[in-house]
């Protein structure tokens, strides 16, 4: 933002640019969606190693509402459901991905709705 208020629009035009192919590209937003979960998987298993039990909640928060965006998304679930394991999913329980994702890092949707977690 501060480069395009100074004129400097080549970096901000080429990051709009990536931005519109990541979300018109159903192969990188699968790539984005499985490294972004992966991230915050580690973020989250350090984060209760070390304590950070406020740090670990909202992580799982976030991991959470990334799984239930699936459900809005079946394009997205579709391409996902060939890359299980990478996601950390290693059985097949018979339930939408986003649930077996949340399920298979504590996440349970049920029991987390309306308390926070």
């Amino acid at each position: 933002m501060h480069e395009a208020a100074g004129g400097k629009l080549n970096r901000t035009i080429r990051a709009l640019q990536l931005e519109t192919e990541i979300r018109t590209d159903p192969e990188r937003r699968a790539g984005q969606f499985v490294e972004r979960w992966k991230k915050l998987d580690q973020q989250r298993q350090r984060q209760y190693s070390d304590g950070d039990y406020s740090g670990y909640k909202a992580t799982r928060v976030q991991m959470g509402n990334m799984a239930r965006s699936l459900e809005r998304d079946p394009q997205l679930e579709s391409l996902l459901a060939t890359r299980k394991k990478e996601l950390g999913i290693s059985t097949e329980t018979g339930r939408s991905l986003g649930r077996e994702l949340a399920r298979s890092h504590g996440i349970d949707f049920d029991r987390s709705l309306g308390l926070g977690l």
